[in-house]
């Protein structure tokens, strides 16, 4: 059955708002309710002339977290929840899925994925905290087969490439996410590759991925994976672009193995070592495209390609 009264967990920032702008946006043609859960007070949100009021929850509190699923009638939960130690984030999503079992009108789940699928990176030690929540949603669903849930991946947000852009408006070029560049810095004319590059990188737009989300409560069925892709391109295939888009040669740099174990600092480092792991998960083939990208072909999304966003922000 398609959702239609819908709980986002961490929903007031980052892949988690834009996510709730994906739903707001097709709100009135399908009558939905939307709630966003946030460990903080903060105001509605607002967008496509409509809005979403944002519920403080505590993630340690099942009861609490239970009495909201239940008063709304919530049927379906999607966790956009992050952390960088592993106790609290794997403790909130457990304690968010068991609050949302004792509610009987749940039917549906959804992780925090929105990356690359967390099992095919074990060498990734930040999304290993994904992992346990992966085993209860299978387990439950052994118990409950009426039961769905669906791992969201969507590679690497595409709006790391707009880091550095001149244009007016350029803040909106990141979306809500993080300003920084990734690999590809286009305002120093910089690549920074592991490898030689012809390992293969999905990038999705982080508006787009709301969209998708949005879209795919609305499938009657949720497939277990649900892979979707503004782009599936070599890294090298992605220099291309950029120089042809900014009209000159990037500065391009391949790195060895050595020199990517070499930026690995102590455990404390946590942002650190996650850029350096995904690098050579990069370089592993551990990022490379292992299902078919079906979201793609399930939905009506039209998602942004690296050529459009490249032309948009640097052109």
């Amino acid at each position: 059955m398609k959702s239609q009264r819908i709980a986002i967990a961490g929903g007031t920032g980052r892949i988690g708002r834009h996510i709730v702008e994906g739903l707001l946006e097709i709100k009135h043609r399908y009558s939905l309710e939307i709630i966003v859960l946030s460990r903080s007070q903060s105001p509605h949100i607002s967008y496509a002339g409509t809005s979403a009021p944002v519920l403080p929850i505590d993630y340690q509190d099942l009861s609490s977290i239970q009495k909201i699923l239940n008063d709304f009638q919530i049927d379906t939960v999607i966790s956009t929840l992050s952390g960088t130690t592993s106790d609290p984030f794997i403790t909130s999503q457990e304690n968010l899925l068991r609050a949302a079992l004792s509610v009987p009108s749940i039917r549906r789940f959804a992780p925090s994925e929105f990356s690359v699928n967390s099992e095919q990176v074990p060498s990734v030690e930040l999304y290993q905290m994904k992992i346990p929540i992966i085993r209860s949603l299978r387990q439950v669903k052994q118990e409950r087969p009426d039961f769905e849930y669906s791992l969201f991946s969507c590679g690497v947000f595409m709006n790391y490439l707009g880091y550095g852009n001149n244009k007016p408006e350029g803040h909106k070029a990141h979306g809500y996410m993080p300003h920084f560049p990734y690999i590809f810095d286009l305002s120093k004319r910089s690549a920074d590759i592991p490898g030689d590059g012809e390992k293969q990188l999905v990038y999705t737009r982080a508006e787009d991925v709301g969209k998708f989300v949005a879209a795919a409560t609305q499938l009657e069925a949720w497939e277990e994976y649900n892979e979707m892709a503004g782009d599936v391109l070599t890294m090298n295939e992605i220099v291309r672009l950029c120089e042809d888009v900014c009209g000159t040669k990037f500065d391009v740099k391949y790195n060895s193995r050595e020199v990517i174990l070499a930026r690995l600092g102590p455990p404390e480092k946590v942002m650190e070592n996650f850029f350096a792991e995904f690098l050579l998960a990069l370089m592993d083939g551990e990022c490379d495209v292992k299902r078919p990208i079906n979201l793609n072909g399930l939905v009506d999304v039209k998602p942004m390609t690296v050529r459009q966003y490249l032309e948009q922000w640097w052109g």
